[in-house]
């Protein structure tokens, strides 16, 4: 669910969004024990605070929450559309203050072990609040007790004959025969019946009902369920040009700069194209395959047409690298999420795993986690505690314990921190401004696991949150206080690369306090995960003929061209005039010497001067 704002200004009068949220009113059909529950849900007079919409991929619980939107706007109310795969629904929950909210809570599956906060967290809304929550399956007692005899559950199942007819006949199936066979076949799954509606209307509605899209649709009788909607997906998928669709099941999503980078001038187009597709629904500001298929289809590209694969990946991960290195923190996990090396992505997101997740910090857990603190090391509380309040990310279990905490910040800020926090990170911030470490560096000023600190999950999770705090887009270096006596810690920063900084280690209160750290180098983290991306999809390639591949490369193939790319922005990441000038002359079709002499407004002498020194620098970094 939520609302997609895929640009930042909105044209005056109806949109393509507005006739597409109209279009979906018109066709939806309720089911009749969903549209009793939201009357009764709705109804002022009511005792009735909170629905769970429960059911399988492709049963129309989006649909519904849709619905219940449209609803509680006729009736006046707030509405609050929060989607668990984007959204940080605990804390967005905490924020909602309006008086009527209706709050409605999508893909609450992925919300993983942090389910169980879903609960207490609702029971704090205002008491007019009404909430709907979407979920394949929730667990029978995930509600606290008082608020569970305000709840009702609906679980979604498939639509019966008529209603399947109709739906059919709204999405422009007049043919009755072929409605017939279409209702036998979807098996009462909304979305099959949509693609199916959708497939018959795109091939011209075929004259004897039999076909679709060139497809006998009575072959489609052995299949029902997701089964069917996969079979059915072809049809509509059929409409979305090879690279597009590839870009979308590799990405994992697109939004307007991804597909204006790589589809120069056809954004709008094909953003069109995207929100009329069926399969394809707005999940925070990116339109992304249903989660029913994204997996599916994504593997049967790369199985089916690796190179396409290869090179959509490839593509993708050179933007999404552009994005991280100006900045924006967010595409750094997107970039993560192309590596195939689970050992290299892992501590880059997500913040949700399978038994444990990231929250903010709470007061009733100071209740835990002091004692376990002072379990591991006395006097360790009164140096940590400072830092526990805002700033702190607690990784939990699935029944909200915390296990590990982090609190990290851009180094550059720690240097304005004053009274108890800054005794910490003092010294770590004069030694950076001496050997001059400030620039683009994670500082974790605390950093503590004190229970299942022998699961991997717990370590990927709590670094995972650092980075995502410190909201650095293209981090060079961390910096990592180890507060206490902590061996275990210790040996997993060094098998993360990290290296103790000696001349740190001191004492705060009596408490052995030492500072770890890790610098991948001029191009940051995202410079690492690009070359990781590269070298998985292209291939191992040697720096011996990078020189020699620049003055060919017109002539190689999209892999080798990424390669080539993404080693000169490494190698030339602290001579942007360089980088520029070689990216101009070669890395541009049709560039020639002349022609990049004019752009640059550069005399002949000092050109030819700065691409020997750029060329220089590439040569000893291949050489190097």
């Amino acid at each position: 669910m939520g609302i997609v704002r895929l640009r930042a200004e909105q044209p005056v009068g109806p949109t393509l969004a507005s006739y597409a949220a109209e279009l979906d009113a018109r066709r939806y059909v309720c089911p009749a024990v969903l549209d009793r529950r939201l009357d009764l849900l709705l109804d002022p007079a009511g005792t009735l605070r909170l629905l769970a919409v429960t059911g399988r991929g492709g049963l129309g619980k989006s649909a519904a929450l849709r619905e219940a939107a449209r609803r509680a706007e006729r009736a006046g109310r707030r509405v609050v559309a929060l989607d668990a795969r984007v959204d940080d629904v605990l804390v967005a929950l905490e924020a909602v203050g309006d008086p009527r909210p209706v709050v409605l809570v999508d893909e609450a599956d992925a919300l993983g072990p942090a389910l169980g906060a879903l609960g207490p967290a609702v029971a704090g809304l205002p008491g007019d609040a009404r909430v709907v929550v979407a979920a394949r399956s929730l667990p029978a007692r995930w509600l606290p007790e008082p608020l569970a005899a305000l709840a009702a559950r609906v679980r979604l199942s498939g639509l019966a004959a008529a209603q399947a007819d109709a739906l059919l006949g709204g999405g422009g199936v007049d043919d009755p025969a072929a409605r017939a066979l279409l209702v036998e076949q979807a098996a009462g799954l909304p979305l099959a019946l949509v693609l199916a509606a959708r497939a018959w209307t795109a091939a011209g509605a075929a004259g004897d009902g039999a076909e679709a899209g060139g497809r006998d649709v009575s072959a489609l009788a052995r299949s029902c369920g997701d089964e069917l909607v996969a079979h059915l997906a072809d049809a509509v998928l059929d409409a979305l040009e090879p690279d597009l669709l590839a870009v979308l099941t590799q990405a994992a999503g697109v939004d307007v700069p991804l597909l204006a980078a790589l589809f120069p001038g056809r954004a709008d187009e094909l953003v069109t194209a995207l929100r009329d597709t069926s399969l394809v629904e707005p999940v925070g500001g990116r339109l992304v395959l249903h989660p029913s298929l994204a997996d599916r289809l994504a593997e049967r590209i790369r199985v089916v047409e690796p190179e396409r694969a290869r090179v959509a990946v490839l593509r993708v991960a050179e933007h999404e690298h552009a994005r991280a290195v100006a900045g924006e923190s967010a595409a750094l996990p997107r970039l993560a999420a192309l590596v195939a090396d689970p050992g290299i992505r892992a501590g880059l997101g997500p913040t949700t795993l399978s038994r444990h997740y990231a929250d903010r910090w709470r007061p009733t857990d100071a209740a835990v986690v002091r004692p376990a603190l002072e379990a591991r090391h006395r006097g360790l509380w009164p140096v940590v505690e400072p830092w526990l309040g805002d700033g702190t990310r607690v990784v939990r279990r699935a029944d909200g314990r915390p296990v590990a905490l982090v609190a990290a910040l851009p180094l550059a800020e720690a240097a304005g921190l004053s009274g108890p926090r800054r005794r910490l990170v003092a010294p770590v911030v004069d030694r950076a401004r001496r050997t001059g470490e400030v620039d683009r560096a994670v500082l974790s000023a605390v950093q503590l696991a004190f229970d299942d600190a022998a699961e991997p999950e717990v370590v990927w999770v709590r670094n995972a949150a650092g980075l995502s705090q410190c909201g650095i887009g293209n981090p060079r270096s961390d910096h990592v206080n180890l507060v206490g006596d902590l061996p275990e810690e210790c040996a997993v920063l060094e098998a993360y690369g990290y290296a103790e900084v000696v001349e740190l280690r001191r004492e705060v209160d009596g408490v052995p306090v030492t500072t770890w750290v890790a610098d991948v180098g001029p191009g940051g983290l995202a410079g690492l995960l690009y070359a990781a991306i590269a070298a998985e999809q292209g291939g191992p390639r040697s720096d011996a003929d990078l020189l020699a591949a620049l003055e060919d490369y017109a002539g190689a193939d999209e892999p080798a061209r990424v390669w080539l790319r993404a080693r000169v922005a490494e190698l030339l990441v602290a001579e942007p005039a360089l980088h520029d000038l070689v990216v101009r002359r070669y890395l541009t079709a049709g560039a020639t010497h002349e022609s990049v002499m004019r752009a640059t407004y550069l005399s002949r002498a000092t050109y030819f001067r700065r691409l020997r020194r750029a060329r220089e620098a590439l040569g000893a970094g291949t050489s190097g």
